[in-house]
C-alpha cells in the first residue's frame, strides 16, 4: 500500500519559523464520550458563496497559523485535527490510536516532504466533522509531537466537499458539492487540474514567470522545489540562510530560505513572499519535480479574506482583503 504525498503539516526548524510540533507537544489525551463538535447552520456569510444548507465549523489556530477543527471518532472526542489540503490521507496520532484502541490495518509507504518512510496504519471508524460523517478510513499513525495536533483531516475526507475558509471570522463552511453549483462574488477564480487528490493550478507567476501552485493548509510556510529555485536565478540570488525542515514523520531535510518578489495570483500581487526550497520526493509524486512549483502555505493564504476550494469543479477562489492594493492589469501578492 502506498500512501502518496503528505507535504503539509510541517514543523520548520528555522529561528524565523518556530517549530509548530514542539509547541503542540502534550501528554496522551483523555477521551471524552460526547463529540461536542461546535457547528451551526450558515447565517450571514459574505457574498453568495455557499448555499443556506451549508454548515459552519469554527476553526482554531495553532502556533504555526495552521487551522484545526474538532473531529469525533466513533462518537468520542472532540479531537483537534489539522485540516490539511496538502495531505492525501487522513492521519491519527499514536496517542489517539492507543486511547481508542484502534485496530491495526497494515504497513504502508508514506511519502512526506522529507522523504519516504514505512508506517503503521489503523482503521478509524465513524469519523465525523460537524454533520459530515466520513465513515471508516484507513489512516497512518504518526507521533502527535510531529503532527502538532491529534490528527490530520486529509483529502480523503474532503474530496466530495466545497470548503470556504473565512479568515476574517476564523471559520470554515462545508458543503457537499452535489447539492448545487457555486454562485459567488469572489474576486479571483482559478481553475486547477487534479493529481493524487491535490488541485494544482498554473494561473500564478513569481518574478514574472509562470509556476504551478498547490494549496497546502497544513504548512505554515511556502515551500518551493529546486526547479523553482533555478527558475528564479539560483541560490546566489535568493538564498538567505540554510536550515532543516521536519515533516510529520519526524524526518528532516535540508532547505534554503529566501525572499522572492512579485508573486501573483489573478488580480492579487504580493511584493515579497518568503519561500523555503527543498529537494523533496513529494514534488516528484505530484509530477512537479521538473517544473517550477510552490506549495502555498498558511502564512500567505491568511493574507486573503476568504478562500474557497471546490474539489468537484476543480476551482480555487480568493477574496482580497479590503485594504489591499489592486491593479486592473497586475495583481499584487
Amino acid at each position: 500500500m502506498t500512501l502518496r504525498p503528505l507535504p503539509g503539516a510541517l514543523a520548520l526548524a528555522f529561528a524565523l519559523c518556530a517549530s509548530a510540533a514542539a509547541a503542540q507537544s502534550s501528554p496522551a489525551p483523555s477521551v471524552p464520550a460526547a463529540p461536542g463538535v461546535a457547528n451551526a447552520t450558515v447565517g450571514a456569510l459574505e457574498g453568495n458563496a455557499v448555499s443556506a444548507g451549508a454548515e459552519v465549523v469554527s476553526i482554531a489556530q495553532d502556533r504555526a497559523s495552521r487551522m484545526t477543527v474538532p473531529v469525533s471518532i466513533d462518537g468520542r472526542g472532540p479531537f483537534s485535527f489539522l485540516i490539511d489540503t496538502g495531505s492525501e490521507r487522513t492521519v491519527v496520532s499514536r496517542d489517539i490510536a492507543g486511547a481508542l484502541m484502534l485496530k491495526f490495518a497494515e504497513i504502508a509507504r508514506l511519502v512526506s516532504i522529507a522523504g519516504t518512510k514505512m508506517v503503521e496504519t489503523v482503521y478509524v471508524p465513524d469519523l465525523t466533522l460537524g454533520r459530515q460523517n466520513y465513515g471508516e478510513v484507513v489512516a497512518p499513525i504518526l507521533e502527535a509531537h510531529h503532527i502538532g495536533a491529534d490528527g490530520i483531516l486529509g483529502l480523503d475526507g474532503l474530496q466530495d466537499q466545497r470548503i470556504l475558509f473565512d479568515f476574517t471570522t476564523n471559520a470554515i463552511s462545508i458543503e457537499d458539492v452535489a447539492k448545487r453549483a457555486v454562485s459567488s462574488d469572489f474576486e479571483i477564480i482559478v481553475t486547477a487540474r487534479r493529481r493524487s487528490g491535490q488541485l494544482i493550478f498554473t494561473d500564478a507567476t513569481l518574478g514574472g514567470k509562470r509556476i504551478s501552485v498547490v494549496i497546502d493548509t497544513g504548512a505554515q510556510s511556502n515551500i518551493g522545489n529546486l526547479a523553482l529555485l533555478r527558475r528564479l536565478g539560483g541560490g546566489k540570488k535568493l538564498t538567505q540562510e540554510q536550515g532543516s525542515l521536519v515533516s510529520v514523520t519526524g524526518q528532516s531535510v535540508t532547505v534554503n530560505s529566501g525572499m522572492a518578489n512579485d508573486f501573483r495570483i489573478g488580480r492579487a500581487q504580493f511584493e515579497f513572499v518568503p519561500i523555503v526550497f527543498a529537494d523533496s520526493q513529494a514534488f516528484a509524486e505530484l509530477g512537479l519535480d521538473k517544473t517550477p512549483a510552490l506549495l502555498l502555505g498558511m502564512g500567505t493564504l491568511r493574507l486573503f479574506s476568504r478562500m474557497m476550494i471546490d474539489f468537484k469543479q476543480r476551482r480555487v477562489l480568493f477574496d482580497m482583503p479590503s485594504n489591499a492594493r489592486r491593479r486592473p492589469d497586475r495583481a499584487p501578492i
